[in-house]
């Protein structure tokens, strides 16, 4: 039974507490991330459920010790969706304006968090078709009990109105810390290398980001797929799980590297694709990680541990779901939920396609290159869709209603090494600069050939000494 009085006790949250909570558990870099994302909503919310041409979408972001400042031309905030939805601290269950869409974006705080994270004060400043409004967020009205409605004024001069739809956000008084780090050449490059993976296939659609004036280029996760349909290819796996597409492949990702003299002891060269070796999961074109190597995506758990032997093999899993939160990622969009039902299932078979390269790799681990390089010969590096779709247009490809699986080590399309012992062994020594450029001179009239090249023909030399010898 109720009781008769009146009296109701307070139960919102303090806005400083709720602010404070609010940034704790995001970075710096992930923030700016957050703020790049919410542009890619933007465009897609402009192409109105078409395909999205990226080519013509571009994002200027600048940091400097005084303000941040995010300025793109991806269609702006109609100005009932700020009133009612962008600027709450939260999404409203009536708030669907991403249900038809494909991205991250679940809980509505992301733009006001980044903005949180960086300093006090902050201008949003938009144009949607031909209404150009801008929303201020101020100290007072942080400092303030109270959660009272943002302003949305109108722009007082010629200057304020943008050129084209989109969004310019600036956020000034930023915290000591914050300035510290944005005026830091090496967080500056910690971003650009941040924005380069988690956006990688937006760039590589065409969209441009630039921060502080410079041109940032996507981080390329490809495996090798032969041209041939009877020759090795990748192992491939597809499968809708609920409401998620899942999609699988793991194969070599050293195309373009083949017959360079800095190699391993797998054969190949040791390069930057090393650096997307291990898995890189991405969720509705995001890449949520990049390279993993650990046990978070099964490295050293019913496998054996990474090891530089495997740095040739990458494996790329995608999660594509109109329902963002199906998706195993966090609100961060920079980690996963390894608890989620869909991720587990998934991880099964991504063990299964590690578990055929590491067994590649031990079996070829002691030949030398050009013993396997020639098999790969005739293959592209591809992405995962278009490495999936060239699987899945051969005869051998297992395929169950739209679900698509490949094995190539049961598909016995992997090549094998010649015999049953190797038959050669690599010789490794190191000699200082100045002898390996005089010996150079000596066989080549140059002091720059390759030391790989240098250190054959002297071999060469001394086995023709040592047959003569024999005789």
């Amino acid at each position: 039974m109720a009781h008769p009085s009146a009296d109701r006790a307070a139960a919102i949250p303090t806005k400083r507490f709720f602010v404070s909570m609010l940034t704790r558990d995001i970075n710096l870099a992930d923030a700016i991330l957050d703020l790049l994302d919410n542009c890619l909503d933007g465009a897609l919310r402009l192409a109105k459920g078409g395909k999205v041409d990226y080519s013509k979408h571009i994002v200027n972001i600048t940091l400097s010790a005084d303000k941040f400042s995010i300025e793109d031309n991806c269609g702006g905030i109609p100005r009932e969706i700020a009133k009612n939805y962008a600027f709450k601290m939260g999404r409203e269950q009536d708030d669907n304006r991403d249900s038809d869409s494909e991205t991250i974006g679940m809980y509505g705080v992301g733009m006001k968090r980044a903005i949180f994270k960086m300093g006090r004060e902050a201008l949003v400043r938009t144009r949607h078709d031909n209404d150009t409004f801008e929303v201020p967020i101020t100290l007072a009205w942080l400092e303030a009990k109270g959660w009272d409605p943002l302003p949305i004024n109108e722009p007082t001069e010629a200057r304020e109105k943008l050129d084209t739809p989109g969004t310019v956000i600036c956020v000034h008084e930023l915290y000591e810390g914050v300035s510290k780090h944005f005026a830091n050449a090496a967080f500056e490059n910690d971003v650009r290398t941040a924005i380069s993976e988690h956006f990688t296939m937006f760039l590589q659609w065409g969209l441009t980001v630039n921060l502080n004036g410079t041109p940032i280029e996507p981080v390329l996760v490809e495996v090798l797929v032969s041209q041939s349909l009877d020759g090795p290819a990748p192992f491939v796996f597809q499968k809708t799980i609920g409401d998620v597409l899942v999609s699988i492949t793991v194969g070599l990702n050293t195309g373009r590297s083949l017959g360079s003299d800095d190699e391993d002891d797998t054969g190949f060269e040791r390069d930057r694709s090393s650096a997307t070796a291990g898995w890189t999961v991405l969720c509705n074109d995001r890449a949520v990680i990049v390279g993993d190597k650990s046990r978070l995506t099964g490295w050293g758990d019913g496998i054996p541990l990474y090891h530089p032997q495997f740095a040739i093999i990458s494996g790329i899993i995608e999660f594509r779901s109109k329902r963002a939160d199906k998706l195993p990622v966090t609100t961060t969009k920079r980690a996963l939920d390894t608890s989620s039902d869909v991720w587990l299932e998934s991880l099964t078979k991504m063990k299964e396609g590690m578990r055929v390269w590491i067994s590649y790799t031990n079996q070829w681990k002691n030949y030398p290159r050009a013993d396997q390089s020639r098999h790969w010969e005739k293959s592209k590096p591809l992405s995962l869709s278009k490495a999936i779709a060239a699987v899945a247009l051969r005869d051998d490809v297992k395929k169950i209603g739209s679900q698509i699986e490949f094995n190539p080590q049961k598909a016995k399309v992997l090549p094998e090494p010649p015999g049953k012992t190797p038959s050669s062994r690599r010789i490794i020594f190191s000699r200082p600069i100045e002898e390996i450029r005089m010996v150079s001179r000596m066989l080549f009239d140059t002091d720059d050939e390759k030391p790989g090249i240098i250190g054959d023909r002297c071999f060469e030399l001394m086995l023709d000494t040592a047959k003569k010898e024999d005789k």
